[in-house]
């Protein structure tokens, strides 16, 4: 099996047709955790109006912030305990499927096994990386429309920093598609390597999927560097801006607010190389699992 898929796999098929199977039960958790993130974006806003009224002495403040803590905790906790039979179902109902269809193709026990495995993945799309990118989308645009609030010159810093983004994860995208490739092919041997029990067989299989990781690795920890040193710049000047002598009375709670929503829009951009790499083990997933020619 060749590392790059074929150009005719497609993981949103793949996808459409697991999610269309569970789209009722799916619809009611993706509302829950709207719900949730909504929740969590006015955060910042109540923490800066608590520390502004407890510093004037009055209390409302506080009690928006215990209000917002306590819907959020009440969401969240139903939203994870609806999750976990939502997905487990889709996750059953999927690799039973796979395992019967595989096997009536003739494709050999330890490739069906690695592959029933790596099926997982494809659930994990719709439990964690959905919910990721969703996420991701509303600590950007929110911390934008909150950030403009206080100071609308912060939005274009934040703009600028997307430039870099972008360029760097088209790149990461790339490098992390064709190391997962190589890792997965490893899978496919690994009940191969142990039906051989050789010692040589067995430590080259283990020493090259140690590679293949150790090289992902690698290359999101060079991508994570390279970012981070355009996020300081981001902060930095932020900080000079809103907190520039010569600016006015500005607030300790709003000084408090401006920061916590510039790391909202810098932690959902440090979730962008998350969502490429794994959108590129789905790809190269689909390719495995579509009908043997």
């Amino acid at each position: 099996m060749p590392s790059e898929p074929p150009d005719s796999a497609s993981p949103g098929r793949l996808l459409r047709g697991i999610g269309g199977e569970a789209k009722w039960p799916l619809a009611l958790t993706y509302t829950l955790f709207n719900v949730e993130n909504l929740l969590q974006l006015a955060q910042p806003l109540v923490l800066g109006w608590a520390i502004d009224g407890l510093l004037r002495g009055t209390h409302a403040g506080l009690g928006w912030l215990i209000a917002q803590h306590l819907s959020h905790l009440a969401v969240g906790t139903l939203r994870q305990m609806y999750d976990t039979r939502v997905f487990t179902a889709m996750l059953t109902r999927l690799t039973t499927r796979l395992v019967l269809e595989q096997r009536q193709q003739g494709v050999p026990v330890s490739v069906v096994a690695a592959r029933s495995a790596m099926s997982r993945d494809f659930v994990d799309f719709f439990e964690r990386d959905i919910p990721l990118m969703v996420s991701a989308a509303y600590s950007l645009c929110g911390a934008l429309v909150f950030l403009a609030f206080y100071d609308r010159m912060l939005v274009p810093y934040c703009i600028v920093l997307l430039v870099p983004c972008m360029l760097l994860n088209l790149r990461y995208g790339r490098v992390t598609r064709r190391l997962n490739g190589r890792l997965h092919d490893e899978f496919e041997r690994e009940i191969d390597a142990i039906e051989d029990g050789t010692e040589p067989i067995i430590r080259q299989h283990y020493a090259n999927v140690a590679r293949w990781r150790v090289k992902l690795s690698d290359s999101d920890a060079r991508n994570f560097g390279l970012m981070e040193l355009f996020v300081l710049g981001l902060i930095a000047a932020t900080l000079l801006r809103y907190c520039a002598p010569g600016r006015g009375a500005v607030s300790p709670g709003d000084v408090f607010a401006v920061f916590r929503y510039m790391l909202t829009f810098v932690t959902a951009l440090d979730r962008v190389p998350m969502i490429v790499m794994q959108i590129g083990r789905l790809r190269d997933i689909a390719g495995r699992l579509s009908p043997e020619p």
